[in-house]
């Protein structure tokens, strides 16, 4: 059986651009610290990934450091905001786990101070869009209601290439590779304006003007630049895909009465719907949806064999069993019109009911 890849969200598949970059890289030699000839050409090829990662970002080169991916990125800021000291910090209920996980111990430890609101806080810490549900962000909305000194902070894993950047006074931005393009283990946060004020935790090497110690994984980055420059293409793709997305949803609904879109209102990024089935036992739709030969999102990749549910989710109002049986259906950029219609008559073939 053909297996239809619907959890983009997860991870993209590598651009074609991505690909051929990652191959031909592979028989580059020398380390971008060295000062000699072949370190020098490698420190190039870096220097013009980071020109082409903070591009696509919204920013500049010199605000960028390279990380392996996101989670380590979410993990940097909130330990380089615990040298600072007690911060007062605003976080949402749909932090992916790698920026909700950290925190919610630094609260505990007393490390930072969790406030409930925007204009309360020294630190802002909220994703771009979620990661399960595709909800965006009003952070229009709290750059009206953050104060000048604020230090706000974005998780754009999901964004990063479906929606436009975040305006400039974002502080601070986290992303990673393979959730636009490019291939697991290289990410990026870009530091800017008052985020200049966070010192980097981690003692080490001094890579990355010291930011991060260890030597940067070169062909990783050399292949997240490629699709980075392709940034703007692969918007339009994703913009595109709302129509796609909502042919799919609209079918599941009209199938299954007990099934709900979550959340029911609200923008929400153009390749991702989240339904749940109400009534339904989460692990059976799991088994069922996976012999269908469909691959789609249960929660976070990073935690979804975790037994607890989406604390997300349940933020959104759900039940831990409602949390449990949501499906997350998110589209690759080059989905098609037959692929949505043969995942359609696969799902509604399931033999579903509560």
């Amino acid at each position: 059986m053909h297996i239809l890849n619907l959890d983009a969200n997860a991870s993209l598949p590598p651009t074609k651009s991505a690909q051929k970059a990652l191959i031909e890289s592979t028989s580059w030699e020398g380390n971008p610290s060295s000062s000699h000839s072949l370190g020098r050409k490698q420190r190039e090829r870096l220097d013009l990934a980071r020109m082409r990662v903070a591009k696509a970002m919204g920013g500049i080169d010199k605000d960028i450091f390279f990380t392996s991916g996101a989670s380590e990125g979410n993990r940097w800021i909130v330990d380089a905001a615990k040298s600072l000291g007690k911060l007062k910090t605003y976080t949402t209920s749909l932090e992916h786990p790698s920026s909700a996980k950290p925190l919610k111990a630094a609260f505990e430890a007393g490390e930072l101070i969790k406030v409930d609101s925007p204009a309360e806080a020294d630190l802002i810490c909220a994703t771009a869009a979620h990661n399960e549900t595709g909800l965006i962000t009003d952070w229009d909305e709290i750059i009206n209601l953050a104060n000048p000194n604020s230090i706000l902070v974005a998780d754009i894993c999901q964004s990063f290439g479906r929606l436009p950047p975040l305006p400039a006074r974002v502080d601070a931005m986290v992303s990673s590779a393979h959730k636009m393009g490019g291939f697991p283990g290289s990410g990026a946060v870009l530091l800017r304006g008052n985020a200049k004020r966070l010192k980097p935790a981690w003692t080490g090497g001094s890579q990355e003007g010291g930011l991060r110690p260890g030597t940067e994984a070169l062909i990783l980055i050399h292949a997240f630049g490629v699709a980075a420059s392709e940034i703007d293409a692969m918007r339009e793709q994703n913009i595109a895909l709302a129509l796609l997305r909502d042919k799919l949803e609209e079918a599941l609904l009209n199938t299954w009465s007990f099934a709900r879109r979550v959340p029911e209102s609200g923008d929400r990024l153009p390749n991702t719907s989240a339904i749940t089935l109400t009534g339904i036992d989460g692990d059976a739709l799991r088994i069922m949806i996976d012999s269908a030969g469909l691959c789609v999102g249960f929660g976070s990749a990073c935690s979804a064999l975790a037994p607890e549910p989406s604390l997300s989710l349940i933020s959104l109002g759900l039940t831990p069993q409602e949390a449990r049986c949501t499906v997350r259906f998110s589209l690759c950029p080059d989905a098609t019109m037959e692929q949505i219609e043969d995942a359609i008559e696969r799902l509604t073939s399931l033999s579903l009911s509560p």
